[in-house]
């Protein structure tokens, strides 16, 4: 529960100018596919199991981007084990303020890249071996516009060169 007060805590954030500028969000999709023997949460505990993996996701949007939201986390158990390994499926919506891109480059790749090296990192605790099928940011609904601050979000570093 303390996690879905924090989520309220950085929607709020969200609509706050810092510095004087408009925050601008992207949206955050992550599909991630997990095998193995034994995961260390349970399939009759999902509603626990996604409060770790949100939890996980805050802190990798806090790490990069100085703060997120993690709009939905869905995990999806298969019912039985196929060669003795279990299944399942992890989806994550989540949004964060691009423009606040903790490393550098400020390119899609490099924020896709270390989103993705960080939550397989941290996810791989919980439930073993995974495969990170899609790490997607995208600019949120009502665009960019004219906003030079998101100049890093939409174009690769290197594309002017």
């Amino acid at each position: 529960m303390e996690s879905r007060a924090l989520n309220s805590i950085l929607k709020s954030w969200q609509q706050i100018n810092r510095g004087g500028k408009r925050l601008t969000m992207c949206i955050l999709e992550v599909h991630v596919q997990c095998y193995d023997r034994f995961f260390e949460v349970s399939p009759d505990e999902v509603e626990n199991a996604e409060l770790m993996v949100e939890d996980v996701v805050s802190s990798v949007l806090l790490d990069l981007f100085n703060g997120g939201t993690v709009d939905d986390v869905a995990i999806y158990f298969s019912p039985k084990p196929r060669r003795g390994l279990q299944h399942c499926s992890i989806q994550i919506h989540a949004q964060c303020a691009c423009q606040f891109f903790t490393l550098l480059p400020r390119t899609w790749e490099n924020m896709e890249l270390a989103i993705e090296e960080r939550i397989s990192s941290l996810l791989r605790e919980l439930f073993g071996t995974l495969i990170i099928e899609n790490v997607m940011l995208k600019p949120s609904p009502g665009g960019v516009g004219d906003d030079p601050v998101l100049s890093c979000c939409m174009y690769d570093a290197y594309a002017f060169v």
